[in-house]
């Protein structure tokens, strides 16, 4: 009886993915499992720029639930990860280095990386930080799918913007 319970249960539970995740989100190229692997269970993707004077953003929805929130400043003078991470609220938080004049500061809900490299309009420098929402990615596996999918995403950034820095492979560092 039990194991009739338990079976009714999981066949009736809303626990599949029934979306794909693509290979660009908001015009930056990606690893899609990176993405994927901070994304729960659902119906519908939905990854869409977000209008914003002096930065790029971007939201990653899952039915309609942001799951991961993408904020890119371009600057003048490149901005210390550390220090902006101070502001925000973000978890456990280690400091890193992704190679020549990349920090990083990483966490269990989100990352903030400076990348030497201007969009094109007189700034020399960007600084993304990133926030993943939400319980479903198991606990002890969290900083490690959220720094995958920020080297992903920076290193996808790094190309669209064509900056000559990119983050280290994370055996080379």
């Amino acid at each position: 009886m039990l194991l009739s319970l338990a079976a009714l249960l999981t066949a009736c539970s809303d626990e599949e993915t029934n979306y794909a995740v693509p290979d660009r989100i908001c015009d930056t190229s990606i690893a899609p499992e990176t993405l994927q692997a901070l994304l729960p269970p659902g119906n519908e993707f939905e990854a869409a720029p977000v209008s914003m004077s002096a930065t790029v953003t971007c939201e990653v929805r899952i039915d309609s639930t942001l799951h991961i929130d993408i904020i890119g400043y371009a600057v003048v003078g490149a901005l210390d990860p550390s220090e902006h991470a101070r502001g925000l609220q973000l978890e456990n938080t280690v400091e890193g280095n992704w190679g020549p004049a990349i920090p990083a500061v990483l966490a269990d809900d989100g990352a903030v990386v400076s990348l030497p490299c201007g969009a094109g309009d007189g700034t020399d420098a960007l600084l993304a930080e990133i926030h993943v929402y939400g319980d479903h990615v198991p606990e002890d596996e969290r900083r490690d799918r959220v720094t995958a999918f920020t080297r992903s995403y920076v290193t996808g950034l790094a190309e669209q913007l064509d900056c000559d820095a990119r983050p280290a492979a994370p055996d080379s560092q």
